[in-house]
């Protein structure tokens, strides 16, 4: 599940992992360019600690508070567009 530009979610059956991931272009030697994703994974027991986790990453990438009210916001919308069965 994607939570942002950034990260996502991905459950497997004994943890949840909260992946954090961005496109980048390595250079070989050659002056070769290879694009790939570089991932870092953080793993969590459910999906309510993965999200806790990455609520608190994405709004302690904020620089004041205007920015920490615009991502809570942004959160919030996020959160009622989620469908639930």
């Amino acid at each position: 599940m994607k939570l942002s530009n950034n990260y996502r979610i991905i459950a497997e059956e004994n943890n949840t992992i909260l992946q954090f991931y961005k496109d980048k272009i390595k250079v070989k030697k050659d002056g070769t360019k290879i694009p790939y994703e570089f991932t870092e994974n953080y793993y969590y027991p459910n999906l309510k600690t993965a999200l806790k986790s990455f609520v608190n990453k994405y709004i302690g990438e904020s620089k004041e508070v205007s920015e920490v009210l615009l991502r809570l916001n942004k959160l919030e919308l996020q959160i009622n567009k989620l469908e639930i069965n």
